[in-house]
């Protein structure tokens, strides 16, 4: 299951300096709908990252991958092996 590959960028056309995770939560009486949004979308990723360490305390999301070798090609001549000639 792939979940986490999307990364969002969003902000706020009237509040453009609006960020979630250091303002907190946005002002309930008369606050901007899309701020509301955002901090929810923020406070989902977070429980998100909390069901996901629940599930497996081990898996490490920051570790990168090693890279993948490339399997050999049937069509590429060997000049050492012992291929036809």
């Amino acid at each position: 299951m792939k979940i986490r590959s999307r990364k969002f960028d969003g902000r706020c056309g009237r509040h453009k300096r609006y960020n979630p995770a250091t303002d907190g939560r946005p002002a309930t009486e008369g606050g901007c709908p899309r701020c509301h949004l955002l901090f929810e979308i923020w406070e989902s990723s977070l429980k998100l990252n909390q069901l996901i360490r629940k599930f497996n305390p081990r898996h490490d999301d920051l570790k990168k991958l090693p890279p993948k070798v490339p399997a050999h090609d049937p069509r590429q001549l060997s000049l050492i092996g012992d291929g036809p000639l």
